[in-house]
């Protein structure tokens, strides 16, 4: 390895661990019958970047590692930051505990090494790690199990590391997922998809990142149809988990992004299901059915007590009827988010992660035989989006005609179908051209939405507290009467937004 830097790709799942639990996983039954005597190691790796994050803005990480027995120089490169099971990593033995920066010619890192950027390279914090190793069977594959317990550190800051790895060594990648599963019968395991490196960033800008929005996915033109969909999905579930602890804690924007991750999810799903429909996709849509669902009644809440009742407070102050309203939707928020978390900490809800990135990455659509399907695969996206887009586009054109005189169900159908193709929109912004078109057509999807899902709201609102409380200084239908006018405005743009992917 010491004469050229190592080129690989890391197919791993990593999990985090209660620290209480981690003796457990050392002693489980799994790995009693190791191939290889277990390991113990003090790992300490120093990680390197600009003041101005040059290299994370590439989603390029540089790490020296103290092994102990000499220093190992490691380049992961992460294709967008929605990357929980590969990733291409570039590794070399260095002589020292500085990046040796002549040895990165032909890894990601490479064309980031501007001048100004090798001048200005720092350490800016560093992960003290004990790990424990495992070689373990599973299935026809030898997996290696890393139990890791330490702290990332930065400047006088900590924050613990307490993480199960388990990365292929060699064979199939149903064998770590069938590994994954046994532990998490056991195990209240969570899907870690934030690296030690972004923790580091995290503590360096001295603050967690507790909620998360939808990142920007880089989809290009020649990428193939079944890569595509899975960078699109896992940034979809990354949004989900990333977002589930905050919301398990009552914060109304995490469960707001939790929400949105899992309707981008839905939403990719029927945008590529000519190519991914197979025997387990309607288990899927009724996991991620079920999880919605089961978020939905806090959200609603939320909603009215910012849109209905806070601005009804502030207007009448002393208006006791409204405090006594205001009281009671407390105390079903209270409600609701105990019934949000129970469902984002249960077994089911962990199970349907693992299963969720077991079918992106291997589902049973991947491996298909079927010559139309394999060929769907190795198509250029650019075909599959502009095909998409083009049906997303004429079904909300069909489906917003006669918008005022469409019932309150019609309306919600046609909102449903405008967020796919915003969403759709937002995917493939990488892939095709007409950036102009592109952003007047979302911004008059993104009207659109929101005129609906508040005509929406207002027709279910008396379903959350009793009739006459959310009448304000506009009366319902004046209201009403504004926000159909907006949304026949915003539907008029976008009719006359010419498809931004044509010439």
């Amino acid at each position: 390895m010491s004469g050229s830097a190592h080129h690989s790709k890391e197919i791993e799942l990593k999990f985090e661990v209660d620290p209480q639990d981690a003796a457990r996983v050392a002693s489980h039954a799994l790995l009693r019958d190791s191939l290889a005597p277990p390991e113990e190691r003090d790992l300490v790796s120093f990680y390197f970047d600009t003041s101005e994050f040059a290299l994370r803005k590439a989603r390029v990480y540089l790490r020296v590692r103290d092994t102990g027995t000499g220093y190992l120089q490691t380049i992961k490169w992460m294709r967008s930051e929605a990357e929980p099971v590969q990733r291409l990593e570039w590794e070399r033995q260095i002589t020292s505990p500085c990046p040796e920066l002549d040895h990165a010619e032909g890894t990601a890192l490479a064309p980031l090494l501007a001048p100004e950027v090798r001048a200005s390279l720092q350490r800016l914090f560093e992960t003290v790690v004990k790990r424990k190793t495992f070689l373990v069977a599973s299935g026809d594959s030898e997996i290696e199990v890393a139990i890791d317990q330490g702290a990332v550190v930065s400047a006088e800051r900590r924050q613990p590391i307490s993480e199960l790895e388990l990365e292929l060594k060699r064979g199939e990648t149903k064998d770590l997922f069938r590994l994954a599963r046994a532990f998490a019968q056991a195990l209240p395991l969570r899907l870690a998809v934030k690296t030690k490196a972004e923790r580091g960033y995290e503590l360096v800008e001295g603050h967690p990142h507790d909620v998360e929005k939808a990142g920007d996915i880089d989809i290009k033109p020649d990428m193939t149809t079944a890569d595509a969909f899975r960078a699109i999905a896992l940034s979809c579930l990354r949004q989900v988990i990333v977002n589930e602890p905050a919301m398990s804690r009552g914060q109304a924007e995490a469960l707001h992004q939790m929400r949105i991750g899992l309707r981008r999810l839905r939403a990719a799903i029927s945008i590529f299901d000519d190519v991914v429909a197979d025997e387990e996709q309607e288990k899927v849509k009724a996991g991620l059915k079920w999880i919605t669902q089961e978020l939905g009644p806090a959200r609603d809440l939320d909603v009215f007590a910012a849109d209905v009742l806070k601005p009804l407070r502030d207007a009448r102050p002393e208006d006791e009827t409204l405090a006594a309203a205001h009281r009671e939707v407390e105390k079903k928020r209270a409600v609701a988010y105990a019934s949000a978390a129970s469902a984002g900490r249960s077994p089911r809800f962990r199970n349907l992660v693992i299963d969720l990135v077991e079918w992106i990455e291997a589902g049973p659509w991947s491996v298909d035989d079927d010559e139309v399907r394999k060929e769907l695969r190795k198509r250029p996206i650019a075909e599959l989006a502009e095909k998409g887009l083009r049906r997303l586009r004429k079904r909300v054109k069909k489906k917003g005609a006669g918008l005022r005189h469409q019932s309150v169900h019609e309306r919600h159908k046609l909102r449903i179908r405008a967020k796919r193709l915003r969403y759709a929109t937002e995917f493939f912004a990488g892939t095709l051209t007409g950036a102009k078109r592109r952003a007047g057509a979302l911004s008059a999807l993104k009207d659109l939405q929101d005129a609906l899902g508040e005509l929406n709201d207002m027709a279910t609102r008396h379903t959350l507290i009793g009739h006459g409380v959310e009448h304000g200084p506009a009366s319902s239908e004046e209201q009403a009467a504004k926000l159909l006018h907006n949304a026949e405005d915003a539907f008029s743009r976008f009719v006359d937004t010419k498809a931004f992917w044509k010439a």
